[in-house]
């Protein structure tokens, strides 16, 4: 994970736009969840998960999102975001609906950001660091998900 943190250059410019980001989507996040997995279940993978699956995922997705955007990269954080993987290689998710996933949610966090009354160059700050988080977050918990396959 350092070393992908570092590649990401995931630095301490980084960790406070992390931060200023989740004060953005904060007050957004449980709605953003909600409308997710509402289409979500609308899908055929999920139309097996109960609704008290789906309320946990809900809590597991707002924990989740909370740790990587208050820059809590630790081992912690790492197996979280190793689990996600794992479990959805398990349940047999197809990657690219992980991916189409992680793409949607990416958008609503980054609508949120480009309509806040900050300045452009911040705004442009913001997208960049929501992108460097994303594919922190998403490549751990894709190498996870291939490593089972490959195993």
């Amino acid at each position: 994970m350092d070393k992908l943190i570092r590649f990401l250059n995931i630095d301490p410019a980084a960790t406070r736009h992390a931060a200023a980001i989740w004060s953005l989507i904060e007050h957004r996040i449980e709605h953003i969840i909600e409308t997710f997995y509402a289409d979500v279940r609308q899908s055929d993978a999920a139309m097996a998960l109960s609704d008290q699956t789906i309320q946990h995922l809900k809590v597991k997705q707002k924990d989740h999102w909370r740790a990587l955007f208050e820059s809590r990269l630790d081992l912690q954080y790492f197996n979280s975001a190793s689990l996600i993987g794992i479990k959805h290689a398990e349940i047999g998710l197809d990657p690219k609906w992980y991916i189409a996933g992680y793409a949607r949610i990416k958008g609503d966090f980054a609508r949120i950001i480009l309509n806040a009354p900050l300045p452009l160059l911040t705004k442009a700050d913001l997208v960049v660091t929501l992108d460097k988080y994303v594919a922190l977050d998403m490549a751990l918990a894709i190498s996870s998900y291939t490593s089972l396959l490959v195993d």
